[in-house]
């Protein structure tokens, strides 16, 4: 009898194992938001009537901390802080289960290959005891793009057009975390999902570190 491939997260943290949806880590806030959040953050310091405030109650304000302190830290790896990536690393590891293949979302550009993403892939890989497959080479930009943050196009059918699948036999009958920094329209998440399952991956969990929040 087959052996049941085990899920990509471990059960305290199930919720997100949903394989057909793209899964986020927390919000992600952009430059004016986090200014904004930041300054609403200092006022209820100085303000113990913090309910007075109303970015919300207590829960909001705990809320807001969090959403900073997590989008500091995303911005923090991708400016190659290594304290970053040894702080994402350990947190991933307690969540994710062992033997698992953990691919990424590569970069818009093919001469980029050892980007922030995928070093933390290799990280959360190489963890000693845990068997993980290092499958972060597997998906090749081969025409570069332009970047959604300079405005360029973002669907799923430029990213499987763009993007190949190379080494397949390191996600083949695998289930595979597939993880990006920041979701925006989620198009590369869900190409990269469809190429890997179409190689042989059993299972692709889509992951982003962050989502955009919403303005």
């Amino acid at each position: 009898m087959e052996e049941k491939p085990v899920p990509v997260f471990v059960s305290a943290h199930a919720r997100y194992n949903v394989p057909g949806r793209i899964v986020t880590l927390g919000a992600y806030l952009g430059t004016a938001q986090l200014l904004e959040s930041a300054g609403a953050l200092r006022v209820l310091e100085r303000d113990e009537a913090a309910d007075d405030y109303r970015v919300g109650g207590a829960g909001d304000a705990a809320q807001l901390r969090r959403d900073v302190a997590w989008t500091k830290l995303i911005a923090a790896l991708n400016q190659g802080r290594k304290w970053a990536l040894r702080r994402l690393a350990a947190h991933l590891d307690t969540m994710l289960a062992d033997a698992i293949a953990v691919a990424v979302v590569p970069a818009h550009d093919p001469f980029v290959t050892d980007f922030p993403v995928r070093l933390l892939a290799q990280a959360v890989a190489s963890i000693d005891g845990k068997e993980r497959v290092d499958a972060s080479g597997c998906l090749v930009r081969h025409t570069k793009i332009r970047r959604i943050v300079w405005g360029g196009p973002s669907y799923r059918s430029l990213h499987r057009q763009t993007i190949t699948v190379q080494n397949a036999e390191l996600v083949r009958g695998r289930n595979v975390l597939l993880l990006d920094d920041v979701a925006r329209s989620g198009a590369s998440l869900r190409a990269c999902r469809e190429l890997l399952l179409e190689v042989g991956a059993t299972n692709v969990q889509a992951v982003a570190l962050g989502r955009v929040a919403a303005p």
